[in-house]
């Protein structure tokens, strides 16, 4: 199996939200790119996060919050002949498909 990839990475600074506490920032990443907060868990060092675009059941995104580098990074997962978003019943397999809550309790493998 594949390993996930990242899309792209997203700083706070990058959306004006760098002065705001965290879960401010994690929300108002979230409007900037118009999209609600499907599902998010915490961890100390990070946070998973899936959003989704408001009326649209197959949008959902996935994003990684690194707290200590103040960035978001993108998702891409490798799933074959899968080109679309995520349903929200999707997420908990996906977690445990890809180890998405590793990755978010210790984001410091995407860095590389």
């Amino acid at each position: 199996m594949d390993t996930v990839k990242i899309d792209d990475v997203l700083r706070l600074q990058d959306f004006g939200l760098e002065r705001l506490d965290e879960d401010e920032a994690i929300v108002g990443f979230a409007k900037r790119a118009e999209a609600r907060i499907a599902r998010w868990l915490d961890f100390a060092k990070g946070a998973l996060l899936m959003l989704m675009v408001p009326d649209d059941p197959e949008s959902g995104c996935l994003y990684i919050y690194d707290r200590s580098r103040e960035a978001f990074y993108s998702l891409a997962l490798p799933i074959d002949r899968r080109f679309g978003g995520f349903r929200e019943d999707e997420f908990d397999g996906l977690c445990q498909t890809f180890g998405l809550k590793a990755l978010a309790s210790d984001p410091r493998p995407l860095r590389a």
